[in-house]
C-alpha cells in the first residue's frame, strides 16, 4: 500500500469530504460589495472622535471645551467629569484591571482618549478637537518594566491605598505600586536543586519586542440605541462580540438580552479586535444620551499609538544538562511590561496566557516559570497576535535556550533537538509546568523536515562558505536556522480558558437536508482571512 496518495485519489476516496473548497464571499468584495462597520449607513447618524495626550504621563490640569461647543456642527464634548456621575468613566478590562474610559484626572500612555467629541459629521468632530484645550503638567516617565519595578513614580495611583499599603490584584499579591501579578508554574527548590548539580548550565536574556498586530481596518463601531424598547445595537469590529457584550452590560446597565451585537466584515483582527476600547463605551454612552446613531472609527495612527499590542516580554532562561547532551531542568524568569492598564485578553486562569508552554516539545523533567507583570507609561495590551495566548513567546525562549546549549555543548543543534524530544511512547505525556501533551510523533516530524531541506547538504554548504571566507574568496557567510514548536490549538476546554467567565470554545453544527445539501453553523467569525 502507498504510503501517500495524490490529491486526485484522495477527492475520489472520500467524495470530496475533507478537501479544500472555493471561497464563496470572493466575488462581493473584488465587486466593492463588502460590509464593513465605516460602509454602515442610518439616518441622522451622529460621528464621534477623540482627543488625545500629547503626553506619555501627565495630570490633566483642566479641559476646556466651550471652543469646541462653538464650532458648527458640534453637538457635545464628554469627558470623564461628565461620565462619572454615571459610573461610566472607568471600565472593567478582559484580564480583571479596571481602564480609564476618559482621562480620570491624568493620563498613563501618548494617545490616551482625554475627550470625546460628537458631531454631525466626522469633519466637524475633526474640527473639535483642535478646538478643545487640555491644560497638562508633565510627570515623569516610566517606559522600561525594571525601572518601573525600583522607581517611587506611583503610575497607578487609583490601585494604592490611603496609607500607602499596596492592596493584592485580581491574580493577587502585589510587591510595587507598579506591579501587577505574579505568576508561577513549575517546582522552584526542584529546579534550582538540579541546575546547581547540573554538568552543564547555561543562562541567557532575551527581549521579544513590542508587536502591533496593524490590521488593514482599524477599530470601530456604530452604536444604536432604541429608547422605546430599550435595547442597544452595537455593531464593531469585534473578534469577541460575546465578551465586547458582557463588558458593555457590566458597564452601562443594560441586560445583556438587551444587548445586541453584530460583527460585519472584518478587514483583519489578529488578536487587535478581542478588546474593549474607550471608542466602544463612549458611542454607546453618546447615542444613548442624543437617541441617535453614533459612529466611531479610528485612522491609522490612532490604532498605531492607542490600540492593543501583542509581546513585550523581557526573558531570562537557564538551561541545564548532562554532558551528554540530555536536559535535566529549565528555569524561566518574565517581566511582562503591560502598558498602563492590564487589558490583556488571556485566559482568567493564565494571567501571563500559556507562557508555561515553555518547555516546549521536549521532555524535560524539571522546570519552574515565573512571570511578573508590570505597569509602564505604554499603550495597553498584551493580545494574542497570531498564536494562542504567548505561545509565541514561550517558543522564542526554549528554542533560544536549545541553540545556546548547543553552542555550549559544541554539538549540532538538529541533534540535539532529536535527543531531547518527548518519544512517540510517552504520549500523552505530563509536561513539568503541567500541561498533558496528547499526541504527537516528533522524531518523524523532524526527520521528515531535515530531509525535505537537505539538512546535511545545507551543513556542508555553511563550512564550504567558512573555508572560503576565510581564504578571501567570498564575502558571504550563510546561517541555518532551526525551529520545532508545540502549539496548543484554539482555546480550550472551558475548565482552562474562559474570559470574564465566558467558555473560549468553538461549535459547529451541520444539518443535512433530504436534498443531500448541507448547511453548517460556525461558533467564529471571519476576520479577514476567509
Amino acid at each position: 500500500m502507498k504510503d501517500e496518495i495524490t490529491r486526485e485519489e484522495r477527492v475520489d476516496n472520500l467524495s470530496g469530504m475533507g478537501c479544500s473548497r472555493k471561497r464563496v464571499e470572493d466575488a462581493r468584495f473584488t465587486q466593492g460589495k463588502g460590509n464593513y462597520v465605516d460602509d454602515i449607513k442610518m439616518d441622522g447618524m451622529l460621528f464621534g472622535d477623540f482627543v488625545r495626550s500629547p503626553y506619555a504621563h501627565a495630570r490633566v490640569v483642566s479641559v476646556d471645551k466651550s471652543a469646541a461647543l462653538e464650532v458648527p456642527g458640534v453637538l457635545a464634548v464628554l469627558t470623564a467629569e461628565d461620565l462619572a456621575p454615571l459610573g461610566l468613566h472607568w471600565m472593567p478590562t478582559l484580564a480583571g484591571d479596571k481602564q480609564m474610559v476618559l482621562a480620570d484626572g491624568k493620563v498613563l500612555f501618548q494617545g490616551q482618549e482625554v475627550a470625546f467629541v460628537v458631531a454631525e459629521d466626522r469633519y466637524a468632530a475633526a474640527d473639535g478637537i483642535e478646538a478643545v484645550l487640555v491644560e497638562y503638567e508633565e510627570l515623569a516617565v516610566l517606559v522600561n518594566p525594571h525601572d518601573a519595578l525600583k522607581s517611587d513614580v506611583v503610575l497607578r495611583e487609583d490601585l494604592v491605598a490611603e496609607d500607602g499599603s499596596i492592596p493584592d490584584g485580581a491574580h493577587g499579591p502585589r510587591k510595587h505600586p507598579n506591579h501587577i501579578f505574579t505568576w508561577e508554574a513549575g517546582d522552584r527548590e526542584s529546579t534550582e536543586e538540579v541546575l546547581d548539580n547540573a554538568d552543564v548550565v547555561v543562562e541567557e536574556s532575551m527581549y521579544y519586542h513590542r508587536t502591533h498586530p496593524c490590521p488593514l481596518e482599524t477599530c470601530g463601531c456604530v452604536a444604536s440605541m432604541d429608547k422605546v424598547n430599550g435595547k442597544l445595537t452595537l455593531w464593531g469590529t469585534f473578534q469577541a462580540p460575546h465578551a465586547i457584550r458582557t463588558v458593555v452590560s457590566l458597564i452601562s446597565g443594560i441586560e445583556e438580552h438587551n444587548i445586541r451585537v453584530i460583527s460585519p466584515d472584518i478587514g483583519g483582527g489578529f488578536g487587535n479586535k478581542v478588546g474593549a476600547y474607550a471608542g466602544y463605551v463612549c458611542s454607546v454612552v453618546a447615542s444613548i444620551v442624543t437617541g441617535k446613531p453614533v459612529k466611531w472609527v479610528e485612522d491609522r495612527m490612532d490604532n498605531l499609538m492607542t490600540t492593543a499590542f501583542a509581546r513585550d516580554y523581557h526573558m531570562t532562561g537557564k538551561i541545564s544538562a548532562t554532558k551528554e547532551g540530555k536536559i535535566t531542568a529549565l528555569k524561566c524568569s518574565v517581566i511582562a511590561d503591560h502598558g498602563g492598564f492590564d487589558a490583556c485578553a488571556d485566559p482568567t486562569k493564565f494571567p501571563a496566557g500559556f507562557m508555561n508552554i515553555c518547555t516546549g516539545s521536549y521532555d524535560i523533567p524539571t522546570a519552574f516559570l515565573e512571570v511578573d507583570g508590570v505597569y509602564t507609561n505604554k499603550a495597553p495590551g498584551g493580545v494574542s497576535y497570531r498564536c494562542s495566548f504567548r505561545v509565541t513567546e514561550a517558543v522564542y525562549l526554549i528554542e533560544r535556550m536549545i541553540e545556546v546549549l548547543a553552542i555550549e555543548l559544541n554539538m549540532d543543534a538538529a541533534e540535539l533537538r532529536r535527543i531531547n524530544f518527548i518519544k512517540k511512547e510517552q504520549f500523552p505525556y505530563q509536561a513539568a509546568l503541567g500541561w498533558e501533551y496528547d499526541s504527537g510523533d516528533y522524531h518523524t516530524a523532524w526527520d521528515k523536515a531535515l530531509k525535505a531541506v537537505d539538512y546535511e547538504g545545507l551543513r556542508a554548504e555553511q563550512a564550504q562558505r567558512v573555508e572560503d571566507f576565510k581564504a578571501g574568496k567570498t564575502r558571504k557567510l550563510m546561517g541555518i536556522g532551526l525551529s520545532f514548536f508545540t502549539e496548543i490549538v484554539g482555546a480550550g476546554p472551558v475548565k482552562n480558558c474562559d474570559i470574564l467567565g465566558l467558555g473560549m470554545f468553538d461549535s459547529c453544527e451541520i444539518r443535512i437536508h433530504p436534498t443531500g445539501s448541507a448547511i453548517a453553523r460556525l461558533g467564529t467569525i471571519s476576520q479577514g482571512q476567509g
